[in-house]
C-alpha cells in the first residue's frame, strides 16, 4: 500500500532506502551508483519532494512495514510526470501497479518518464503491462575531472548562440516524445553548452550540455544525416572536457549509445551500466 511520507519517516527510513538506491535491481534513475550523488544528496532529494508543491514523496508498506519508497514531481504547464525515486526492497509491481492508478485519476493528459536500470526487470515488465513504452535506452557513464583531460578547445568546433541556432536545428532531431525540443533549448539557451562541428556553414555534427554546482551532463548528440561520426564524437566531446574544466567541473556524465561507448572509454569515461527511459501518455 502506499501512503504519503512524514517528516519523520525521512529519519527512521532514509538510510535503508540509500543502500536500496545502490542497488539496481531495487531502484530507478537517476542513480546513486555513480560516485558523483552522495547520500546527503539522496535525502536532500526526498526532503524537497516531500515538502514541495509540485512534488510527492510516498512510503510503500507491505505486510505492515515499509519496504521502501518512491517519489516523482510534475511541471503542469508542460503537463509532464517524472519518477524520481523508486526504492522497494519488495513489491516493485505492486508498487508501480498502485502508483499508476494514482497517477491515472490525479493527472488526466499527463505524459510519464520512468527510467530505470536494465536491471530492475520486474519493473520493466510492469511498465509494458501497464502500456508503457520504451523511449530510450543508453549506458551511463562519468568523467571525474581529478584524472588529467584536455584543457583547450579544439581549433574545429563552433558555440551555438541565438544567432546561429538554426545550424543545430539543422541536425538535432529528437525522438518523438523527448521533452527538449528545440524549441525548449532554445528558449533556455543560456542554460546550455552547445557545440557542432565540421564545415562552418553546414556542421556535421552536434553535442549539447548542461550543469550546475560543479556537475554536468551531455545531454546528447546529433549527426548529419542520422550517421555516427566517431572523429566527430572526439572531437565534441574533447570540447565538452575542455570547457567544463575551464568552468570548475568536478563530473560530466553522458547518457550515450552503444556505438559511442568506445569514444568515452577512451578519452577516460567510466562505464555506470544501462538506462532505460520508458514513457507513456494518459
Amino acid at each position: 500500500m502506499l501512503i504519503p511520507a512524514a517528516e519523520q519517516d525521512l529519519h527512521r527510513y532514509g538510510h535503508p532506502a540509500y543502500l536500496l538506491s545502490q542497488d539496481p535491481t531495487a531502484s530507478c534513475y537517476p542513480s546513486y551508483r555513480d560516485g558523483i550523488k552522495t547520500e546527503a544528496d539522496f535525502l536532500a532529494a526526498a526532503r524537497q519532494a516531500l515538502e514541495s508543491d509540485t512534488a510527492e514523496l510516498l512510503l510503500y508498506v507491505q505486510g505492515g512495514a515499509p519496504t521502501g519508497w518512491l517519489s516523482y514531481f510534475w511541471l503542469s504547464e508542460d503537463r509532464y510526470l517524472q519518477l524520481d525515486s523508486c526504492c522497494i526492497a519488495d513489491g516493485t509491481a505492486q508498487a508501480l501497479t498502485e502508483l499508476l492508478d494514482r497517477l491515472s485519476a490525479r493527472f488526466p493528459g499527463y505524459t510519464l518518464y520512468f527510467g530505470y536500470p536494465a536491471e530492475n526487470r520486474v519493473a520493466a515488465r510492469t511498465l509494458f503491462a501497464h502500456g508503457f513504452s520504451l523511449l530510450e535506452s543508453s549506458w551511463d557513464h562519468a568523467f571525474s575531472f581529478a584524472q588529467p583531460g584536455p584543457e583547450r578547445l579544439p581549433p574545429n568546433v563552433r558555440r551555438i548562440t541565438r544567432e546561429c541556432f538554426s545550424l543545430f536545428r539543422a541536425l538535432y532531431r529528437p525522438e518523438p516524445g523527448t521533452y527538449w525540443t528545440c524549441d525548449r533549448i532554445l528558449a533556455a539557451l543560456e542554460d546550455w553548452i552547445i557545440f557542432v562541428s565540421g564545415p562552418e556553414d553546414a556542421p556535421e555534427a552536434a553535442i549539447l550540455l548542461t550543469g550546475a554546482d560543479r556537475r554536468y551532463e551531455v545531454f546528447g548528440t546529433a549527426y548529419s544525416g542520422g550517421s555516427f561520426r566517431e572523429d566527430s564524437l572526439r572531437t565534441l566531446l574533447t570540447a565538452c572536457l575542455a570547457i567544463c574544466r575551464q568552468q570548475g567541473a568536478a563530473h560530466l556524465t553522458f547518457f550515450c549509445s552503444a556505438e559511442e561507448r568506445p569514444v568515452l572509454s577512451a578519452l577516460g569515461f567510466r562505464c555506470i551500466g544501462q538506462y532505460m527511459l520508458y514513457s507513456k501518455a494518459l
